[in-house]
């Protein structure tokens, strides 16, 4: 597996953006939380933490965990004077925290990148107080399709995602299975799909070119048929009906 990471604070901003409406819908299983603490794991830049502790002021204290001390460092400036939330480095297999003392949990495309992804699905089993929520955004990678016509080659770059790019590259896919093999209860799934419009936008949001690149440099595509493709691509955005899609899902859950 190579998961790469390509992404900083500014991507994860730009992204929190354009993810807008599928982030409002993973905050609403904790608007009724009366109390205790709530953690964002992979928190990243802190936005969806802080947007939590804004929408609970008053009521609980949240709790950002990443482990990239830089990104931690942003939120801890983007919080500003909040006091009802703090940062901290760590892992998702590790909580500082006692048994069933946190009042709801939630993970954002966190899962597909944990090569052992059933150590945090235990840690936050351990951690949730009984009946607490938990929510889990993530991308279906397998979903990807970009309307070239060029199948074959569509479908490698499927490929190359799920099974090389990605540590997890079938964590969406897999998500109420392992939810319910790790003893969460009244689990539900819904699905969204991410729509983009022009090839800046993919190229932005989905790193396309630079996977491109990668798959020539690891002799999954040839040079001709990147060239293909990326012409196929450039023509599509030059006449405007250039599309892109993928599918991310929310599951919902209680302990």
């Amino acid at each position: 597996m190579t998961d790469a990471k390509h992404y900083g604070a500014a991507y994860l901003s730009d992204t929190g953006d354009f993810l807008k409406n599928i982030k409002m819908q993973s905050y609403e299983p904790f608007a009724h939380v009366q109390g205790g603490v709530i953690l964002d794991l992979g928190c990243g830049t802190g936005m969806d933490a802080i947007n939590l502790a804004d929408m609970l002021k008053g009521k609980c204290s949240v709790i950002g965990v990443d482990h990239d001390s830089v990104l931690i460092d942003k939120a801890k400036a983007d919080a500003a004077d909040r006091d009802n939330i703090r940062f901290e480095k760590g892992e998702t297999h590790q909580l500082p925290l006692e048994d069933q003392s946190a009042a709801g949990i939630r993970m954002e495309r966190v899962v597909q990148h944990l090569q052992e992804p059933d150590l945090t699905f235990a840690e936050v089993y351990r951690v949730l107080h009984a009946e607490a929520p938990f929510v889990v955004v993530e991308t279906i990678w397998n979903s990807l399709n970009l309307y070239t016509g060029m199948v074959e080659t569509e479908q490698k770059i499927r490929n190359y995602l799920v099974d090389t790019k990605v540590n997890n590259g079938f964590a969406g896919n897999k998500l109420t299975a392992d939810l319910a093999r790790h003893a969460f209860k009244n689990i539900r799934i819904d699905t969204y799909c991410m729509v983009v419009r022009s090839l800046d936008e993919a190229n932005r949001y989905l790193f396309l070119e630079r996977i491109l690149s990668e798959m020539v440099e690891q002799d999954v595509l040839t040079e001709q048929e990147v060239a293909e493709f990326s012409a196929g691509l450039l023509a599509a955005d030059k006449e405007g009906f250039f599309i892109t899609s993928m599918n991310i899902v929310i599951a919902k859950a209680t302990r």
